[in-house]
């Protein structure tokens, strides 16, 4: 999922704006020891902010339902999601509203708190450095700290070199984690956990790196330098060894050693727009799809230095060409590897093969501009993300695959 950062911030800043403009100040709540926020933050909260027809625990519901009571559920966030990211006043909106200097950041209005004098420099800089410092509690506790073993969902921002370390069961962002090496934009555009979820990798549609981070800390730990390139999918085996796609007409494909960081093997020869990239449990057989054309490549890894390289056409006989008919952009195998299964973007298809003989079984419409893949191994649902077509009414959606009966069974759309 990409997201340009600032169009976020204002789209998440606006939906906020819905409920803060209702606030005002009347009785305000003691200070006691249930509270956990740092005495400095909480005499600042408790004046400003958790007080009577605003942010606190009867009010809160007319108030975006923010409720700022008490640091833990200042940690629940509003109808519109996070408000204090920890380490990032950059990223947590509780900054922009309470915000009056431009040059300190966004500033957002209505201007926090309403119907008031708005923070003093010293108590907005309070408010900046407790964020700075992770936000803790008067105990010293990080929100979020805790969350090393639990599961996580990355997310790369390409507009500002970002990713976003999301709560999976409440949809809330945790942390913002800066990726890249250099001041220039080199957009992340894939994001995948290691096997033993112990590290997450990321490349860059416009770099030249793949970096490696902690997961339990987010602590970049690796990093390699690959090449300038059209980097656009990375694709993890079993065995910590990835590949990666070089989109470009005289394109390639890297074999990596992750956990050591460096290039094993780099596969070049004859590839034209390597895309997509699956890859056999056996871990001996690739399929890696070519972003213009009408076919896919099939790729014997027995040997994974010395690969031998098989094009398929995803038309029955029709020949191979590199004329935009189809252009198969992800590919993914289905639970018992049976079957894989190929987006079509300039075609709006799903289009099925066998493996046995890499013959086309079954062809579906969808949405316009289908691209991402994902199976859900559990019940064999694959969901595949459509773009649609900007400024038409092709509008974007997530269409629900089931992979057991052969049929679409949902389409979740949206502007």
């Amino acid at each position: 999922m990409n997201h340009n950062c600032n169009a976020k911030k204002l789209i998440i800043s606006a939906l906020i704006l819905i409920g803060l403009i209702t606030c005002t100040s009347e009785q305000i709540l003691n200070i006691d020891d249930s509270i956990e926020y740092p005495p400095e933050i909480a005499s600042i909260i408790h004046t400003q902010c958790a007080i009577s027809g605003c942010h606190n625990s009867l009010s809160y519901q007319g108030a975006a339902g923010l409720d700022m009571t008490n640091w833990q559920t200042l940690f629940n966030g509003s109808r519109a999601g996070a408000i204090v990211i920890p380490y990032r006043p950059d990223f947590s909106t509780l900054c922009y509203y309470t915000n009056t200097d431009t040059t300190n950041g966004i500033t957002l209005q209505p201007t926090m708190p309403v119907n008031a004098s708005p923070l003093s420099k010293l108590t907005y800089q309070k408010i900046v450095n407790w964020i700075q410092n992770g936000a803790p509690n008067k105990k010293g506790i990080v929100k979020f700290a805790d969350y090393i073993n639990k599961t996580k969902l990355y997310i790369a921002n390409r507009g500002c070199d970002v990713i976003t370390v999301m709560d999976p069961n409440t949809g809330l962002a945790m942390r913002y984690v800066d990726v890249g090496n250099n001041a220039n934009i080199e957009a992340p555009c894939m994001i995948k956990v290691s096997p033993d979820k112990q590290y997450w990798y990321v490349i860059f549609n416009q770099g030249d790196i793949i970096q490696k981070f902690r997961t339990a800390d987010n602590t970049k730990v690796g990093e390699l330098n690959i090449g300038n390139g059209i980097w656009g999918t990375l694709k993890l085996q079993m065995i910590q060894k990835a590949f990666i796609s070089d989109v470009n007409f005289n394109g390639r494909v890297l074999y990596i050693n992750i956990e050591s960081m460096q290039l094993i093997s780099t596969y070049n020869i004859g590839l034209r727009y390597p895309l997509g990239i699956t890859i056999n449990k056996g871990d001996n057989k690739l399929y890696i799809t070519a972003k213009e054309g009408n076919y896919i490549y099939s790729l014997n890894i027995s040997n994974p230095l010395l690969p031998i390289i098989k094009e398929i056409s995803l038309e029955p006989n029709i020949p191979i060409s590199t004329n935009p008919t189809l252009n198969p952009y992800q590919i993914i195998l289905n639970a018992d590897e049976s079957k894989y299964y190929i987006t079509c973007t300039k075609a709006s298809e799903l289009r099925v093969l066998n493996t046995s003989n890499d013959s086309v079984v079954d062809i579906y419409s969808t949405g316009s501009n289908p691209t991402e893949l994902q199976l859900s191994i559990t019940n064999g649902y694959l969901f595949v993300s459509c773009l649609g077509i900007p400024t038409t009414n092709r509008k974007s959606s997530i269409q629900v695959f089931d992979t057991t009966k052969q049929t679409i069974i949902a389409d979740i759309c949206w502007s």
